[in-house]
């Protein structure tokens, strides 16, 4: 203890270790800032959404109690489909700047494709991502412990003090392991602080395992740097070839793999241009729109129970026929596209572990909530809300039923039901076992490395 609490002394006695956690911590307050503006964003937006959602079906039932309503009345509106804001959103802004968080559906458009989210984007800006906690501890937290741990003997290899050292008799990987400790101890307490203010800056309160999961990730994380830091040291023969090492192993685990795995991705399972979902759909609409009459006897020849009595459909009920045509003609596409990207998920989740930046970064938006599974569960429910939207007006509107103040409490409304806990914590919880056992094996081969004959050779 006496060694850490010297090597941590002549740490903190540096210049330049202030330099660079005063870099370190501006950095990550930067990263929190920008992720609890888009939070706070997220939680106006929804609340701006819900208002109106209720102010709409007051108005609905208002005018139930004084008279009966055609249904097409209350089915032309959009009903808002709303994602509730992400439970952690200043720890990662994930994909929530790319998928939308709420859909208007109505049911003259039920077949569209979602336009997305609503504001306009920089397309450079969405494709380098968001300077949010999670990139700053994913990205740069490696960076500032390299920076402060990178040289743990190579430099009194070179100096010659190192035999002088190990003469001591201490044993070669405690007197590391402790200098490695001192050296990344302050990084990593700023890293967890960091952490633990994300999560006190959410709307939520039900977090807190969340949060002690994110710092199970983050120090993990950490870890292994310290441990390749030590690593690289066992075979350094001087503080620049440590420094250049330790920069290597960050370019290949943090940019190269990442990079070279979405190229796989790409290749593997290529998702089809947007562009050919709008020209499938406006192709079917055409062609629906082409074959109404036809397309609206055949559907009452097998749907006899929603035959008006009169026979003489209005062009409510043409449009309806259509939009079924047109969402059986778009089924396929839109089974191709859902069947790519979550192809395209399943690949990252099996080889994440080729990178520990590419588990944690995965592992750190699930805990955010806005992580692909998220999302895929949300837009799996409003696909559901979709059918059950049009299976509650179109046999009213078919049989020109009008709405009572008995239909008030039985209207669709759209609620998220979120995935249960498990799911996510096991997701979790594989990242965090992987990147402790990277680091584990890091540790492993640096401690096999560094015995007294090979470091003083």
């Amino acid at each position: 203890m006496n060694t850490l609490s010297l090597e941590l002394r002549l740490f903190l006695a540096e210049r330049a270790t202030w330099i660079v956690l005063v870099l370190f911590a501006s950095t990550l307050a930067y990263g929190i800032a920008n992720g609890a503006r888009m939070g706070k964003a997220a939680h106006e937006s929804a609340q701006l959404v819900e208002q109106d959602r209720q102010q709409w079906t007051k108005q609905v039932r208002d005018a139930l109690e004084r008279q009966a309503i055609d249904p097409r009345q209350v089915a032309a509106r959009p009903t808002v489909a709303l994602l509730p804001p992400a439970p952690l959103p200043a720890l990662a802004i994930g994909q929530s700047d790319l998928l939308p968080a709420h859909e208007s559906i109505s049911l003259w458009r039920l077949e569209k494709p979602s336009e997305g989210s609503a504001g306009l984007e920089n397309p450079a800006r969405l494709l380098a991502g968001r300077f949010d906690l999670a990139f700053v501890l994913v990205w740069l937290l490696p960076l500032f412990l390299l920076a402060a741990a990178y040289d743990l003997c190579a430099g009194d290899r070179e100096a010659g003090t190192l035999r002088m050292v190990l003469a001591q008799g201490v044993a070669p990987w405690r007197w590391l392991a402790r200098r490695a400790l001192a050296r990344a101890a302050p990084m990593l307490l700023l890293a967890a602080a960091g952490t633990i203010v994300a999560g006190m800056l959410t709307e939520e309160r039900a977090v807190g395992a969340r949060v002690v999961l994110a710092l199970g990730v983050v120090l993990a994380y950490g870890l292994f740097w310290v441990a390749v830091c030590a690593l690289v040291n066992g075979f350094a023969r001087s503080a620049a070839s440590a420094a250049t090492g330790v920069g290597a192993v960050w370019v290949g685990f943090v940019l190269v793999l990442p990079t070279l795995l979405n190229v796989i991705v790409e290749s593997l399972h290529p998702s089809p241009p947007r562009a050919e979902l709008v020209a499938e759909s406006r192709a079917a609409a055409v062609e629906a729109e082409q074959r109404g009459n036809e397309l609206l006897s055949t559907f009452y020849r097998d749907h006899p129970e929603l035959a008006p009595a009169s026979m003489q459909a209005d062009i409510t009920s043409r449009m309806l026929a259509q939009q079924d045509e047109v969402g059986r003609a778009m089924d396929p596409v839109r089974q191709r596209f859902t069947e790519a990207v979550l192809s395209q998920q399943r690949v990252v989740d099996r080889w994440r572990f080729a990178s520990p930046a590419i588990a944690a970064h995965e592992a750190l938006a699930d805990l955010a909530g806005t992580g692909y599974w998220r999302h895929r569960a949300f837009q799996e429910q409003v696909a559901a809300f979709k059918d059950e939207l049009h299976g509650y007006y179109s046999p009213k509107i078919h049989k020109q039923q009008p709405l009572t103040k008995a239909d008030g409490p039985s209207f669709p409304r759209f609620e998220f039901v979120e995935e249960e806990p498990g799911r996510w914590m096991s997701r979790v919880a594989t990242s965090l076992l992987g990147i402790l056992a990277l680091a584990a094996l890091a540790a492993v081969a640096a401690g096999t490395r560094l015995s007294a004959r090979k470091l003083a050779a």
